[in-house]
Formats: structure tokens, sequence, C-alpha cells
């Protein structure tokens, strides 16, 4: 009992001490707890701002959201006198830098209107918005945070996917319920069945599931007690998209976690588990999936071939800064090939559409940002001294990274809004749960430099 209180005395202070916004004395980890949790409103809730007749740049819900963390952050950061950059953060503002000038060195090769400027620049501001939750977290979230915000990505992906399996079976076209005029309010492709849930659209549903699924299962592959349910589910869930693009980058992720642990025998039991339960239900998804043409080369397969081509082509002409951000769909009518339709700015491709934006330049700072947090993940789930639970979502980051990059591929999940806000916050859990390493290398090296480097954790200047 007095170890216990021990313990309650302990963890009380630790909140205590932890950052807060001098507005309404709020806690970072609180806000960005609510951000994850109302990421479930999704594109139901859209604004068209700029438009340029092929594309709007629209404000979500969500971004709104996003500025609310950046403000409590940012007060809480001035409150406590204290800013951390660790190497990711130091290289994505690299890569903007990068973006920002290939854009501006676009407007007269390219002849870009200031509108046309100001239109691209909007979707790089977005981008600075969403890396600032990675500051945020990294600067004021303390290991006790870490369990409740993951509950809180956790729960809104279950019942996005929850309410996703309920859209699928009973409303189908969910997009064309939501937006009956797309002309206004963007061009939705009609999906029937599939499971688009609350982002209406099949393919980005998948990868936002396919997040998830991998670190409950990179969880359970730890030992983690996780009730059957929440991965079944998300499989379902899963299932129903019928998107390629998602069902390969969950073959991917699925193996870095075995990989990383092996085959263990609760995953055995949770993949005879969910084997079982789908048997009733395959013939009609096979049915569904042969109505969409998913076992085929159907014309959105030879789109994206096409797409790719054009990148490549682009990126050979302008390798080294390329073309700016977001700029492709105004760059493509300088290559002859006329936009039309919402995904003309955008490129299906991944790492190639980096490199198309933003030359080798930016592609070898985007790339090495990533490795930083790969390799810093690998680090956390090799030490024994972690906990389990650090440990089993550190194999699940880097296994959602890994989903993430291949499912970008196929389409441009890399920079979705609603793909980067939790991608984002788990690289930054990475470094959190790093610092008692962190704390053990600086020790090992002398107790004056481990002075030093607590010195430089506390104070900005």
């Amino acid at each position: 009992m007095v170890v216990r209180t021990a313990e309650l005395q302990a963890a009380a202070a630790a909140r205590e001490s932890r950052p807060r916004s001098a507005v309404l004395d709020l806690r970072p980890a609180t806000v960005i707890r609510l951000a994850l949790a109302l990421l479930l409103v999704g594109n139901l809730v859209r604004v068209p701002v700029l438009e340029t007749g092929a594309k709007d740049a629209p404000i979500f819900f969500n971004d709104l959201l996003i500025v609310g963390v950046l403000m409590v952050g940012f007060a809480a950061a001035l409150r406590a006198r204290s800013w951390r950059l660790d190497g990711p953060g130091a290289l994505a503002i690299g890569f903007a830098v990068v973006g920002l000038v290939s854009a501006l060195l676009a407007v007269p090769r390219f002849g870009l209107s200031g509108f046309e400027l100001l239109f691209s620049l909007a979707y790089l501001a977005r981008w600075l918005a969403y890396f600032g939750v990675y500051l945020v977290v990294i600067n004021s979230v303390s290991a006790a945070d870490i369990p409740p915000i993951w509950r809180a990505l956790e729960g809104m992906i279950l019942v996005f996917a929850a309410f996703g399996i309920v859209q699928s079976l009973f409303l189908p076209g969910f997009a064309q319920i939501v937006y009956p005029s797309p002309e206004r309010l963007g061009d939705w492709d009609p999906q029937g069945h599939r499971l688009v849930s609350t982002l209406l659209d099949p393919n980005f549903a998948g990868g936002l599931i396919v997040m998830g699924l991998l670190v409950v299962l990179a969880r359970i592959a730890l030992g983690i007690a996780v009730p059957a349910w929440k991965p079944v589910l998300l499989l379902a869930a899963l299932i129903l998209t019928l998107s390629r693009s998602s069902f390969v980058a969950f073959a991917v992720g699925g193996m870095v976690v075995l990989a990383a642990r092996g085959l263990s025998r609760r995953l055995l039991h949770l993949a005879g588990l969910a084997t079982l339960l789908s048997l009733p239900f395959l013939p009609p998804l096979l049915d569904l999936a042969r109505a969409y043409n998913r076992f085929g080369i159907d014309p959105s397969a030879l789109t994206r071939v096409t797409a790719w081509l054009r990148g490549l082509a682009v990126f050979a002409d302008n390798p080294v800064l390329g073309v700016g951000f977001n700029t492709y769909g105004f760059v493509q009518r300088s290559y002859g090939w006329l936009p039309g339709g919402k995904a003309t700015f955008s490129l299906d491709g991944g790492l190639l559409f980096i490199a198309v934006m933003t030359g080798l330049v930016g592609l070898v700072l985007y790339t090495a940002m990533v490795a930083l947090v790969v390799r810093r993940s690998r680090r956390i789930w090799r030490d024994a001294a972690q906990s389990p639970e650090h440990r089993g979502l550190a194999i699940g980051i880097t296994a959602a990274t890994a989903a993430t990059l291949v499912h970008s591929v196929f389409v441009n999940s890399l920079l979705f809004p609603f793909i980067m806000e939790p991608l984002w916050v788990l690289w930054a859990l990475s470094f959190v749960m790093s610092a008692p390493e962190r704390r053990r290398a600086a020790v090992a090296r002398g107790p004056g430099v481990a002075l030093l480097a607590s010195v430089l954790r506390t104070r900005s200047g």
C-alpha cells in the first residue's frame, strides 16, 4: 500500500510538471488527444477557399484543430521557456525550405501567376502546420502521456472502421450522399458498397486503417493484452475497402512486424480466429471484388502507370530542386498535359512525387528524416530496458511508416492531411520514448556531459 501510494504521488507530481499553455491552462497533450479523436470528422466538413477551376484548396475542420494544437503548444513553450529541435525536425524544416525555393523558381520557368504561386504555397503552409504537431509533441509530451495519446488515436481508428463497416453495408455511394453537388465541393468517385467511411475514399480509408492495425498487431506481438475484437474489426474494415494499395501496404507492414518479433503464439491464434470468422463472408466478398474488377488491370491502374511515367519525365528535366511544392498541376500545363479533375496536382508515386516537387535535394532530406525516425524506433524495440508497451509501439511505428511509404506509391497518402497527422504524432512519440535511452547514454559518457545534456533539454538558450 505504501509503495502504491508513492507511485500515485510520483505520477501526480509528473502531471503537474508537464508543460501547460497560458490559454485556459490547457495541456498540449490534452489538445493533441482531442485533435486525434476529432480526426474522425474527416472530409465531412470542408470549405473551399482557393479555387483554380481544376482543383480547390479547402480548409478542413481538422485544419482548425491543428491551428489550436499549435497555439496551445507555442504558449506552453513560451511559458516553459524551452524548445527542442531534433534531427528529423531539422531535416523537415530543410525539406520545407527546398519546397519553397523551388516553388519560387518555378514562377519564371513555368509561367506561374501570383495566384497560382499562392495556391501552391497554401499547401506548403498546411504541410508545415501538420509538421508543427511533431514539434509540439517532442517539446511538451512526457512518457506518461503516451498511453492516453495512443488510446485516442486507436479509439478514433476503431470508430472510423466500425462506422465504415456500417456505411459499406447500408450506405452505398456515401460520398454522393454527403456531397450531392460534386462540382461545388469536390468530385468524389462513386464507390458503391466499398468502405470509404468519413474520408469518402476507399484507398485513403484503407491507409488509415492499416496504420492502426499494424500498431495493434505489433503490441500483440510484444505480449501486450489487446482484446481480439480490435484487430478483427480493423481487418474486416480493411477488407471491405477493396483497396489493393492498402492490402499491399498491410503485407509490407506485417513483414516488418514479423522481422522484428517473429511469429508469436498470440499472432497465430489471432490469424486463425480471423480466418475462421471470414470464411462465411468469403463468397460475397469475392463477388464484390469481381464487380469492381479488383482482380484485373482496370483503367485506374493504367492511369497510375501513365502518371508515374509523366512524373519520371518531369523529374528527369528538373532533377536538382524539382518543380516546387504543389506546382505539379500547373507544370503539366507547360508539358501539354491539360489538367482535369481534382487529382491533377498530386502524383501517385510516393517518394517519386517528393522528388518531382523538390528534386534530389528534397528527396535526400525527406528520406533522411524518415530514416532517423526508423533508426530511433529500432533502438527502442531492441532496448530490453524499455517497457513492452514502448517496444511494441516502436515496432508499430516502423511498420506503419513502411506501409505508408508503400501505400503512397499507389495513392498520394504521404501528403494527405488525415494520414500525415497520425504519422507525425507517432514519429514524435518515438522521440518521447527514446528519452530514457538518451539519459542513459549521457550518463555513460560522464556526469559532466549528463549535466550539460540535461541543461540543453530544458533550456532554449
